[in-house]
């Protein structure tokens, strides 16, 4: 499988599509990996270049102490990117990894064409509270909880058929391999991270997406994200969807991913004159 070697970091990542293909970028969220994004790379055209990586201390990338919070994580994303000397592409996160996608789009806007947010943390931030990190941190030994824990981020995928099974033991095998540091240290990033005030100056084209049945990330914080974000024109829900649909609803969606990136967004100029 690929390594990248960055200045910051050395990153695993995962690829689908034609080496000439559109070029989209895809961050995981916490407890993840590039694995997580297999199955909507089963679906998406070829005609599409998806790259995935490990983030810091996840998957097969460099596995470090420090270096977890969302303003360093979006620096190593910009490591990676300027590797792969990639411009006017789309980027993809997923929970957490949306955070992530937000900081880099407020620090690189010129690079992206799109931003989509797949039950992405809210705007805000959230507060961890310090009963709910101890059991976070709990996961590093307790490989049920971790699986219940990874469960509840797919209710509707189902474990029965023995692929899927294999699957998610792959999921929670790369979780449970995470630098030790990466249990805990995103969630007391996000509570110490909020772009409210700064999602203003995200004036290119976002799409939200969200699950009808996440149990993490409410429709409440989905529709605040999109309210405070200029250039988030509309809130797309799955229906019969939780928290993951990269792996319970991939073609769902890819479908709107698709028609989103596919869209003609020359009215975009004025939104992206008003954030600056």
């Amino acid at each position: 499988m690929p390594f990248i070697e960055t200045e910051r970091l050395k990153f695993h990542y995962r690829t689908h599509g034609q080496a000439d293909g559109l070029p989209m970028l895809l961050i995981h969220g916490s407890f993840a990996s590039s694995r997580w994004w297999e199955p909507l790379f089963a679906v998406l055209p070829d005609e599409i270049l998806a790259i995935a990586p490990d983030l810091r201390g996840c998957g097969q990338s460099e596995k470090t102490e420090h270096g977890y919070t969302i303003e360093e994580q979006a620096e190593d994303l910009w490591a990676f990117v300027q590797v792969l000397d990639w411009h006017n592409f789309d980027l993809i996160g997923h929970a957490s990894g949306g955070a992530i996608a937000i900081e880099f789009a407020l620090n690189h806007p010129a690079r992206l064409n799109t931003l989509t947010l797949v039950d992405s943390a809210p705007i805000e931030g959230v507060f961890t509270p310090i009963d709910t990190l101890l059991v976070l941190a709990q996961m590093k030994t307790d490989l049920a909880l971790l699986r219940q824990a990874l469960a509840l981020l797919m209710p509707n995928f189902p474990l029965d058929p023995p692929e899927n099974a294999a699957f998610f033991a792959a999921l929670v095998a790369d979780a449970q391999q995470m630098a030790p540091a990466a249990f805990t240290a995103m969630a007391e990033s996000l509570g110490q991270w909020n772009r409210f005030a700064e999602a203003k100056y995200v004036t290119l084209p976002t799409l939200i997406i969200g699950g009808d049945q996440d149990q993490i990330v409410g429709r409440d914080a989905m529709t605040r994200t999109l309210i405070a974000i200029p250039g988030a024109s509309n809130l797309e829900i799955l229906p019969n969807v939780g928290h993951s649909p990269l792996i319970e609803a991939p073609l769902a969606l890819a479908e709107r991913i698709i028609d989103f990136i596919s869209e003609d967004f020359a009215g975009f100029a004025e939104v992206r004159n008003t954030g600056f």
